[in-house]
Protein backbone atom coordinates (compact mmCIF):
# COMPACT_ATOMS: atom_id res chain seq x y z
CA UNK A 1 0.00 0.00 0.00
CA UNK A 2 1.12 3.21 -0.77
CA UNK A 3 1.78 5.71 2.50
CA UNK A 4 0.70 8.58 0.39
CA UNK A 5 -2.89 7.60 -0.82
CA UNK A 6 -5.87 7.04 2.09
CA UNK A 7 -7.89 4.48 0.05
CA UNK A 8 -10.98 5.26 1.97
CA UNK A 9 -10.70 9.17 0.78
CA UNK A 10 -12.23 9.25 -3.10
CA UNK A 11 -9.93 11.58 -4.26
CA UNK A 12 -6.82 9.85 -3.04
CA UNK A 13 -7.73 6.72 -4.95
CA UNK A 14 -9.24 8.82 -8.30
CA UNK A 15 -5.24 10.45 -8.25
CA UNK A 16 -4.06 6.91 -7.93
CA UNK A 17 -6.56 5.71 -10.80
CA UNK A 18 -5.31 8.79 -13.12
CA UNK A 19 -1.58 8.64 -12.37
CA UNK A 20 -0.72 5.00 -11.71
CA UNK A 21 -2.99 3.14 -14.00
CA UNK A 22 -2.00 1.94 -17.11
CA UNK A 23 -5.01 -0.17 -18.90
CA UNK A 24 -3.33 -2.99 -20.60
CA UNK A 25 -0.98 -3.22 -17.49
CA UNK A 26 -2.88 -3.04 -14.59
CA UNK A 27 -6.19 -4.08 -15.06
CA UNK A 28 -7.13 -7.71 -14.83
CA UNK A 29 -10.43 -9.12 -16.22
CA UNK A 30 -11.67 -12.37 -14.50
CA UNK A 31 -14.62 -13.95 -16.78
CA UNK A 32 -17.27 -16.79 -15.27
CA UNK A 33 -15.78 -15.95 -11.47
CA UNK A 34 -18.26 -16.85 -9.02
CA UNK A 35 -20.24 -14.29 -7.89
CA UNK A 36 -23.29 -13.40 -5.18
CA UNK A 37 -26.08 -14.74 -5.83
CA UNK A 38 -27.83 -11.61 -5.18
CA UNK A 39 -26.21 -9.98 -8.29
CA UNK A 40 -29.28 -9.38 -10.60
CA UNK A 41 -26.60 -9.48 -13.40
CA UNK A 42 -25.43 -13.03 -12.72
CA UNK A 43 -25.72 -15.48 -14.72
CA UNK A 44 -28.13 -18.42 -13.87
CA UNK A 45 -24.96 -20.84 -12.58
CA UNK A 46 -24.39 -17.78 -10.05
CA UNK A 47 -20.88 -16.66 -12.27
CA UNK A 48 -20.23 -13.33 -13.29
CA UNK A 49 -17.37 -11.20 -14.54
CA UNK A 50 -14.93 -9.56 -11.88
CA UNK A 51 -12.17 -6.75 -12.17
CA UNK A 52 -8.85 -6.07 -10.63
CA UNK A 53 -7.11 -3.12 -10.48
CA UNK A 54 -2.99 -1.87 -9.65
CA UNK A 55 -3.08 1.63 -8.57
CA UNK A 56 0.28 1.06 -6.62
CA UNK A 57 3.11 3.26 -7.17
CA UNK A 58 5.34 1.39 -9.72
CA UNK A 59 8.53 -0.44 -7.58
CA UNK A 60 11.38 0.41 -10.42
CA UNK A 61 10.40 3.59 -10.70
CA UNK A 62 9.06 5.16 -7.08
CA UNK A 63 10.44 8.63 -7.18
CA UNK A 64 8.53 9.18 -10.57
CA UNK A 65 5.40 8.59 -8.83
CA UNK A 66 5.92 11.28 -5.54
CA UNK A 67 2.65 13.30 -4.78
CA UNK A 68 2.94 17.02 -5.07
CA UNK A 69 1.67 18.54 -2.02
CA UNK A 70 -0.48 22.08 -3.12
CA UNK A 71 -0.26 24.48 -0.33
CA UNK A 72 -3.50 26.30 0.08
Amino acid sequence: MDEDIDIFNPQDLEYAIATRVKGDDDIIIIPKARGSTLDPVALSDGTTTKIGVDATKSLENDEKFERVSLSE
